[in-house]
């Protein structure tokens, strides 16, 4: 099973932020440029390499956010993230 990071992005009064580009910015070991931008309903889903500490960023038009996740082992981690 692989390790996940998922959730929403959302702006500061809650509402889902579609297209935000998400990214690891840090993490538990050396990490390829992982980005992606969130679906209509502000969601997203990011496979890491192991379980750990990463940091997580989130920008778009309203802003950026950023937040630290730990991912158990063979688990994943929900996050919300407001820009």
């Amino acid at each position: 099973m692989t390790a996940r990071i998922h959730g929403i992005v959302t702006d500061a009064d809650g509402s889902p932020v579609p297209g935000a580009r998400v990214a690891l910015e840090a993490g538990p070991v050396p990490l390829p440029d992982i980005a992606l931008l969130t679906g209509e309903d502000g969601t997203f889903s990011l496979d890491v390499p192991r379980a750990g500490e990463y940091a997580v960023t989130a920008h778009g038009e309203a802003g950026s956010g950023r937040c630290t996740v730990l991912v158990p082992g063979e688990g994943s981690a929900r996050i919300t993230l407001v820009i």
